[in-house]
């Protein structure tokens, strides 16, 4: 029984004691009813002691737990990343006390039963304090820390189960190699109006001298950052990852709404209450109202699509090499292929942009002719992509030709996977040229997942990732070499955002890349960069939100400059 009375919520014993068995096949993400982000192995570390904090939700291994049965109704909770469990630090019975993970000792300590709160959430109690986790202080905060307190079934000590996979392998990953976070509110833009994509080569503008890009001829500048900061600034464009599992039936893609059991899915990371596809659909039409000084400036949409990834996952192989194996299944290839189309479908005739699995083709690469790596292109699609060949280059065609069918006005384009391209630049045009880069829009480069003030870090390695006239100019011909042999722009995306100002702590890391770019957009336009998005590769790295303010003045002066002619 519950006895409300003003604000407060009483719980009885008898509803306490109530408890939910979770699948101890499934990984989940815990979900906090007060800040609405999940329990978080911060910075994925991997040492006894380290903290838990709550996070946003991007679907990483970090933040993906399992239940393992303790008896007696208890469990231990066994971060996917770590391997270690959830632990009441130093068996300490302390209102406000730290919960850690640790390695698994089964100590009571680190067992917990689940009392069932309302709306399918529930409490996690300590066998040995006796205590429920919760969020320090009830804040929503990104890294605010997890600790035990007295069980009053407030709403930050309230967590609800969001399967996302089974323990076999299933699941969502963390998109690290490229420095991906996956974000689940997404960032997108839906302009107004709907110019076709163009390249590098001249097209539009008074005598049909101007070069254009998704409808403008300066460099474009945006990244992934919330709303608030978006309206800040006159940003061009918002970019946010599609990267999950594909829909395990088309009953995902006709139902009038989603199920609770499908969130794991991309097209269900809106809730239960929306239709298939909202996270899509409903960005887009954000951003499409999106403003700046209260007047309507319209923003575009980059979609990063890093879906083989979990293809890898699905085949019970992983990534790198296994998602190269996963593609030479039909039935996965066959499954992947129809969310890539429900995902084009979504999109339709808004000018988005569509970044084409970083990583993948890196790891494709690798196994040597891109004509020879196998793939089940034809047979898996044989209403889009029959005639492609059965390679994953045929598979780099398909993905293109299928994004200009069902998703006319999006411009797409191939990441640039070329780990080796400071010792062999041509394999990387070769093999460009084998994916058909001519015939997508754009190509997509990063130049660093994370802030360099992280990497220089003891703890992080302590290696040099900040730049110098010689860095720059070595990577800005990697690129110019590129969109010169396809013919097509590239854009930068995942900029680090750090500031030179930083003091190099969570989230306030320096980099000097925002300044370097804003301060030489002639070498930028000069190396065919058509745009500029900056945002944070992993969740400890500085943001628009974090650094001072220096991204949202840097864009201002530029916009306010007139802006930098591609060429």
């Amino acid at each position: 029984m519950v006895v409300v009375a003003g604000s407060a919520v009483v719980v009885s014993q008898a509803s306490a004691d109530q408890k939910k068995t979770p699948d101890l096949k499934k990984w989940y993400l815990l979900v906090n009813r007060n800040s609405g982000k999940v329990l978080d192995d911060h910075g994925s570390a991997k040492n006894d002691g380290a903290a838990m904090v709550q996070w946003s939700r991007n679907g990483g291994a970090d933040q993906q737990w399992r239940f393992v049965d303790s008896g007696d109704g208890y469990y231990r909770l066994q971060n996917r990343s770590s391997g270690k469990v959830l632990d009441d630090l130093g068996w300490s019975k302390t209102a406000g006390s730290a919960l850690v993970q640790w390695s698994d000792l089964n100590g009571t300590n680190q067992q917990f039963k689940l009392a069932k709160s309302s709306n399918g959430y529930v409490r996690l109690v300590n066998r040995f304090s006796g205590m429920a986790v919760g969020v320090k202080s009830a804040a929503k905060a990104n890294g605010r820390k997890i600790v035990q307190n007295r069980d009053r079934s407030g709403a930050d000590q309230q967590w609800k189960l969001v399967a996302v996979g089974s323990v076999s392998g299933g699941g969502t990953p963390t998109p690290s190699v490229s420095g991906g976070v996956a974000s689940p509110t997404p960032s997108a833009t839906r302009p107004s109006s709907s110019p076709s994509p163009s390249s590098s080569t001249p097209a539009g503008g008074s005598g049909g001298s101007a070069k254009r890009f998704m409808g403008s001829d300066t460099v474009l500048i945006g990244g992934s950052m919330s709303d608030e900061s978006a309206a800040a600034a006159p940003f061009d464009v918002r970019y946010a990852y599609v990267h999950s599992q594909p829909a395990p039936s088309s009953d995902y893609y006709t139902a009038a709404k989603c199920h609770d059991d499908w969130s794991g899915w991309w097209g269900c990371w809106n809730g239960s209450t929306t239709a298939p596809g909202t996270y899509v659909t409903w960005r887009d039409d954000v951003v499409s109202q999106a403003t700046y000084k209260g007047k309507s400036r319209p923003q575009k949409m980059l979609w990063t699509w890093y879906s083989l990834r979990d293809l890898g996952d699905a085949a019970g192989e992983g990534d790198g090499p296994g998602e190269v194996k996963a593609i030479n299944r039909k039935d996965l290839l066959t499954r992947y292929l129809n969310d890539y189309r429900f995902f084009l479908q979504k999109i339709g005739k808004s000018p988005d942009m569509i970044d084409l699995e970083p990583d993948f083709w890196g790891f494709a690469r690798s196994l040597g002719n891109l004509h020879q790596v196998s793939a089940q292109v034809s047979a898996s699609n044989p209403t889009d992509c029959g005639s492609q060949e059965n390679s994953a280059a045929g598979l780099a065609q398909c993905l293109i030709s299928m994004a200009h069918k069902y998703a006319p006005n999006a411009g797409v384009g191939l990441h640039l996977s070329c780990f080796d391209w400071q010792t062999n630049l041509q394999k990387c045009v070769n093999d460009y040229t084998d994916l058909g880069a001519k015939n997508a829009d754009f190509l997509v480069s990063d130049e660093s997942d994370r802030d360099a003030g992280w990497y220089a870090q003891p703890a992080h390695g302590g290696s040099d990732h900040f730049w110098n006239d010689q860095k720059a100019a070595a990577a800005l011909k990697y690129w110019k070499t590129m969109a010169e042999s396809a013919g097509k722009p590239v854009v930068l995306w995942q900029v680090p955002v750090g500031n030179m100002a930083q003091n190099n702590t969570l989230n306030h890391y320096k980099d000097d890349k925002v300044d370097w770019f804003f301060g030489h957009m002639d070498q930028v336009a000069n190396a065919h960069i058509a745009g500029l998005f900056f945002g944070p590769g992993q969740q400890e790295q500085t943001s628009a939100e974090t650094d001072g303010g220096n991204l949202i003045n840097k864009t201002i002066a530029y916009h306010n400059s007139g802006g930098t002619p591609l060429k």
